[in-house]
């Protein structure tokens, strides 16, 4: 027994010692330092900053890039690369903030330039790296190999003695390694010394292997973004790319959270909506979403999106009439402007939105913990004057190849009115309407909306523009449980008039509507029916209903009329409705196919 803790000992000794050798986490091998040579002008930063946020419009996108800097004392200039070409230049503002002083200058927009000379001494950094990586992983095989070894040890070392208690005691002149192992079967005293030295064992080399794979993960994760970034450098910016330069001045070395916007064509959204009827409950479930799409020529990837109302594109300047003058001549053609050179205009552009720089301060891990309900996830509505903007809650991504993306804005229950309305000289449903005042607090822009009816998708229809509190009504199909019947009549003819007042033909056509609820609840039920109208003084038409119509010209609609009731359950209506045309005997009356 003694002599296996003793052996234990020095193997653990001899893998501690092995270890110390090897570089722990976190202790990983600093670049020498490179002599300060004194430079002739502002020192160029090429910034890696990814776009963090998105404002996108009607038919452009406010794009925010940010990221932190390192920046020397002094000048530079601070480089954002791979800007889209479709930019609009005098958009472009540059933000910052910093523990020291630093005085932002200007910023400029020019095409992508490429230095060959900065892309080789970067090659040489990243090639430098590495092979410090490489040596780091060459380590850590070391460290993984003794850490193996102790595993096994403790390993063999639990095996014998398990094996021993499988086995009568050997013979008292046998030497070995099995000597121990009676000795401790007739020591039960000593079992839980065994037992603690291999669980400490084992512990150890476990919990040494977990950090050797983690070390080797992230030293993967690093190699990994170097041979991306070795992949792309010499090799010149595609063509039509732009880039941002931002010049700074610091009076110290310091860092700097870059924040720079621009407005960019070729993003849009369009507002789609669903509505839920719950006939039991008599409420709809108006859902607002968003449809963006963007080619801007740049992936927007977990960024804060926010969607506006605003309309930058379309200006601001209120339209002139000019003097109108007519004469008997025709005037003389006006001269042909010569051509107009392409320049890039400034757009009336809306407030900086205000999730660019809170979308870095995220970046940074600076943002504080929002708390919402877990249930439903709200986009945030704010008015901006005369606009409104929607701040999507978490990050989105949308591609730059078309794709579009669904994004929910806000969830707005509201009591509805159910009706139905029949039409029965060209359908014998009764179809069911729900009618509701917009519950937003903003305006609704229009759109298209998926129908639900109790949970089922029965069609879409058209959602005009929606003022806060403005009505508006949705059908949703056919409801089952109202019984239409329409019995046609036999036309009357009859002759009249005289030969001083002129011989006339009356025609009556007139049809029976039948209407049973089997609803279980009161039911509110329209049926609409309409007769010709008469364009000429020789045509006389005479409205024949019992009961009379409710309303006549229903929705402002010459010669409709409409029957407006309250149905018990299980209540039954009968309508007797019709016309007589009475015309000249010798006269054609035109337009009568229906």
């Amino acid at each position: 027994m003694q002599s296996r803790r003793t052996m234990f000992r020095i193997v653990a000794a001899g893998v501690m010692a092995a270890s110390a050798a090897v570089p722990t986490r976190g202790a990983r091998a600093q670049a020498a330092p490179q002599p300060q040579v004194p430079s002739r002008g502002p020192v160029r930063i090429d910034v890696d900053a990814r776009p963090v946020a998105a404002t996108v419009y009607a038919d452009q996108a406010t794009v925010t890039r940010g990221g932190r800097i390192e920046i020397p004392a002094g000048s530079s200039v601070l480089v954002l690369r791979g800007v889209p070409a479709g930019l609009i230049a005098d958009s472009i503002n540059a933000s910052g903030r910093t523990p020291g002083r630093v005085d932002i200058g200007g910023v400029d927009v020019r095409p992508a330039t490429f230095d060959r000379s900065s892309s080789h001494r970067r090659r040489g950094e990243i090639e430098a790296a590495l092979r410090e990586i490489d040596d780091a992983v060459a380590a850590l095989e070391v460290r993984q190999t003794v850490y193996a070894a102790q595993q096994t040890m403790v390993d063999r070392i639990a095996a014998a003695f398990v094996e021993s208690q499988r086995r009568p005691p050997a013979p008292t002149n046998t030497t070995g390694a099995n000597d121990a192992a009676p000795q401790f079967i007739q020591n039960p005293a000593g079992w839980r010394s065994a037992w603690e030295t291999v669980r400490q064992g084992t512990e150890e080399a476990a919990e040494a292997l977990r950090r050797v794979r983690l070390e080797r993960r992230d030293l993967e994760t690093r190699r990994t973004a170097l041979q991306a970034e070795l992949a792309s450098l010499g090799a010149p910016p595609a063509r039509g790319t732009f880039e941002i330069a931002v010049a700074v001045q610091a009076e110290e070395a310091t860092t700097l959270d870059l924040a720079v916007s621009y407005q960019v064509r070729g993003a849009a959204w369009r507002p789609v909506y669903e509505a839920r009827l719950d006939t039991a409950a008599s409420r709809v479930a108006l859902r607002q979403e968003a449809v963006v799409t963007q080619s801007t020529g740049e992936d927007w990837d977990d960024v804060a999106l926010t969607l506006s109302t605003a309309r930058p594109s379309q200006g601001t300047q209120i339209p002139q009439l000019s003097p109108w003058r007519i004469t008997l001549t025709p005037p003389a053609p006006a001269p042909r402007p010569p051509p107009a050179m392409q320049m890039m205009r400034r757009s009336d552009q809306p407030a900086e939105p205000r999730a660019g720089q809170a979308a870095v301060d995220a970046l940074q891990g600076r943002s504080e913990v929002a708390q919402r309900e877990a249930e439903i996830a709200a986009a945030t509505v704010a008015s901006a004057g005369f606009a409104v903007e929607y701040a999507i809650p978490g990050t989105a991504s949308v591609r730059s190849d078309g794709t579009e993306r669904r994004v929910r804005i806000a969830e707005m229950p509201v009591e509805a009115k159910m009706l139905v309305q029949i039409v029965p000289r060209v359908d014998r449903r009764a179809m069911l309407r729900a009618s509701f005042a917009s519950p937003a607090t903003v305006p609704l822009l229009p759109g298209q909306a998926s129908l639900f009816l109790d949970g089922v998708l029965v069609g879409r229809a058209p959602v005009p523009m929606l003022r806060p509190g403005e009505e508006l009504a949705l059908g949703f199909g056919a409801d089952d449980r109202i019984r239409v019947s329409y019995a046609v009549q036999a036309p009357r003819r009859s002759e009249g008039g005289g030969m001083i007042s002129g011989r006339t033909v009356t025609v009556t056509n007139e049809a029976v509507i039948t209407v049973r609820s089997f609803h279980e609840r009161p039911v509110e039920v329209t049926v609409v029916d309409q007769a010709p109208v008469s364009a000429d003084e020789s045509l006389n038409v005479t409205l024949i209903a019992d009961p009379a119509p409710t309303v006549r010209d229903f929705e402002d609609r010459p010669g409709v009329h409409a029957w407006i009731a309250t149905f018990e359950p299980r209540g039954e209506r009968r309508i007797r409705f019709g016309y007589a045309i009475t015309s000249p005997r010798d006269g054609t009356v035109y337009g009568m196919v229906r």
